[in-house]
């Protein structure tokens, strides 16, 4: 069975509540990277607590596909459930994943399904990995990157 379960971010925690993830950009780059560049509502990120907004770049690496679908209406599809709440989510046991016709000199086993809920639209990716680079306010002189 499908379960989206809920990314924590070392810094930001989980993300949670419409108003948290808002997109400026989302960009295909080299083929097989997408993205994402906005900023995040510290208000919602549950390690954080305070409010700011967090401008943030995320990129997922080795892209193979994703689709997305305005909010409201993915909400009446009610297909893969919301996570407790949070807006960055793994699909594991993914039915479209499993059912993906990866190329033959690819396995399949290294790739994720990813779920994005952000404050407009709600994206599905299939990527091996993801990074986030935030530009936290600085406590060490630096901006936080986490490479999944």
């Amino acid at each position: 069975m499908e379960q989206a379960v809920g990314i924590a971010l070392p810094s930001l925690g989980k993300l949670n509540g419409r108003d948290c993830i808002h997109i400026d950009t989302v960009t295909q780059e080299n083929n097989d990277r997408l993205v994402f560049r906005g900023e995040i509502n510290g208000a919602l990120a549950d390690r954080i607590n305070d409010d700011i907004w967090i401008p943030y770049t995320l990129i997922f690496h080795h892209m193979l596909a994703y689709r997305a679908c305005e909010l409201d209406t993915y909400l009446n599809l009610n297909v893969y459930g919301h996570a407790d709440c949070t807006d960055f989510n793994i699909i594991k046991n993914s039915r479209w994943l499993a059912g993906f016709p990866v190329r033959n000199d690819l396995d399949q086993s290294d790739y994720q399904h990813y779920q994005l809920f952000t404050y407009d639209y709600v994206y599905h990716i299939i990527a091996v990995s993801f990074e986030m680079r935030t530009d936290l306010p600085p406590k060490n002189g630096e901006g936080e990157s986490v490479c999944i």
